[in-house]
C-alpha cells in the first residue's frame, strides 16, 4: 500500500553488505513543500530498488556502488529528482566518513568514496557505518517510542549502532559501537581483525557457519553434512533452512548460536541500559525463532539484564531494508540539515 506524503523528497540510499549491495530510491515525507524537515516517525519507503551481488572485500566494491547509484539516479528521472545520496558501509569510519579499518570489507579501506561519488553524480553525498544506518532507521521508525536503543546487525560479521537521547553515538574517533569485536573467548577462533574469539566469530552469519562445521566435524550433524556435500560447503543459510524443516542437528546448532548471540546482547544491555535492542542484518530473515530465542535466553540465564528492567528485543523495523532506509535518512540530513536527517 502506498504511503501518504504531504510533501515528497527523493534520495538514494545504499547498503553495502558482505555479499550483496542494495541501491534504493527512498521517498521521504517532508514539511513545508519539500523544503522543510524530515520529522521523526514520518513516512519513508523504498520505491525503486536494485540488489546486486557484490563483495565489500573485493577491489571493485567502490565501482559497484558508483555504477549502481548512477543507474538509480537515471531510473528516478526528472519526475523524481534525487536530492542527495547516502551510503552505508561496513567497517570503522572516521569522523570524515572514510573507512579506516574493515576486517570484513578490506576493499573499502582508505577510499574517499564520498568525494568520488559527489564528483560523479554532482549531488551531496555522505557515508555512514552500515549498522549506524540501521540504528538511525530504527530511531526514526520507532519515534516517539524510543530515544535510547542499540542496533545489532547480524551479517558476515556483527555491526552495531547506539542511539542515546535520540542522538547517534560516534565516539572520539568515529568508531563507537563495534560490538562484534568484543572478545568472548580469548582461546576461540581467529578473527579477520587479528584477535581471537571475537563475538562475531560465534554469533554472525560466518559464526553460524563455524558452529555448524564444528558440530558436523564432531559427528553431531550428519544430516547437515550430507545435505551440504562437504564440511567446506556448509553455510548458515543451510542451517536456517534445515531448522525450519525441524532437523534436530540443525536445531541444536541454531540453539548454540542463540546462546552465543545472547551473551553479547546481555553485555550491551548491562553497559548501555537501552529501552530497545534492535536485531537487524541478513540473519534476521531467520524470523521469530531468532528474536524469540534471544528473549527466552535472556529471561532464563541473565537475571541482571531482566530484573528491574524492561528492555525490549525487537526485529529491526524496516527488516532487511533498514540499512538502505537509514542511509536515505542520512542523505536527507545533507539536504535539510539537522542530525542524520532527523530535523
Amino acid at each position: 500500500m502506498s504511503l501518504e506524503y504531504p510533501s515528497t523528497t527523493y534520495v538514494v540510499g545504499v547498503d553495502m553488505g558482505g555479499t550483496k549491495t542494495l541501491v534504493s530510491l527512498v521517498r521521504l515525507a517532508t514539511t513545508s513543500g519539500g523544503t522543510g524537515t524530515v520529522e521523526p516517525g514520518s513516512p519513508l519507503e523504498i520505491v525503486e530498488r536494485e540488489e546486486v551481488p557484490s563483495s565489500a572485500g573485493s577491489l571493485d566494491a567502490v565501482d559497484v556502488i558508483e555504477s549502481g547509484v548512477v543507474q538509480m539516479i537515471d531510473r528516478a528521472g526528472t519526475d523524481r529528482p534525487v536530492r542527495a545520496v547516502g551510503v552505508g558501509l561496513a567497517g570503522y569510519l572516521d569522523l570524515d566518513g572514510t573507512v579506516r579499518v574493515a576486517p570484513n570489507a578490506p576493499g573499502l579501506v582508505g577510499i574517499d568514496l564520498r568525494a568520488r561519488l559527489a564528483d560523479t553524480v554532482g549531488l551531496p553525498v555522505t557515508t555512514e557505518n552500515d549498522a549506524n544506518c540501521v540504528a538511525i532507521a530504527a530511531n526514526h521508525l520507532l519515534a516517539p517510542a524510543s530515544g535510547d536503543l542499540v542496533a545489532v546487525t547480524l551479517g558476515t560479521g556483527i555491526g552495531g549502532g547506539i542511539v542515546l537521547d535520540g542522538e547517534l553515538v560516534r565516539g572520539a574517533h568515529g568508531f563507537a559501537a563495534e560490538p562484534g569485536h568484543t572478545v568472548i573467548d580469548p582461546s576461540g577462533p581467529r578473527c579477520p581483525c587479528g584477535q581471537r574469539g571475537c563475538w562475531e566469530r560465534f554469533a554472525s552469519g560466518s559464526g553460524l557457519r563455524y558452529l555448524a562445521r564444528r558440530a558436523a566435524e564432531a559427528g553431531n550433524a550428519d544430516a547437515v553434512r550430507r545435505r551440504a556435500g562437504s564440511l567446506d560447503a556448509i553455510r548458515g543459510e543451510l542451517i536456517t533452512a534445515m531448522v525450519a524443516e525441524g532437523d534436530r542437528g540443525a536445531v541444536a546448532i541454531f540453539d548454540e548460536f542463540i546462546r552465543y548471540l545472547t551473551i553479547g546482547v546481555a553485555n550491551l544491555i548491562n553497559i548501555i541500559d537501552p529501552e530497545v535492542i534492535v536485531l537487524g542484518g541478513g540473519l534476521i530473515e531467520a524470523g521469530d525463532r531468532l528474536v524469540d530465542g534471544v528473549r527466552t535466553e535472556l529471561r532464563a540465564n541473565y537475571p541482571t539484564t531482566t530484573v528491574r528492567r524492561d528492555v525490549r528485543v525487537e526485529a529491526s523495523p524496516g527488516g532487511p531494508d533498514a540499512g538502505a532506509l537509514g542511509a536515505g535518512l542520512v542523505a536527507a540530513g545533507m539536504v535539510f540539515g539537522g542530525s542524520d536527517g532527523e530535523g
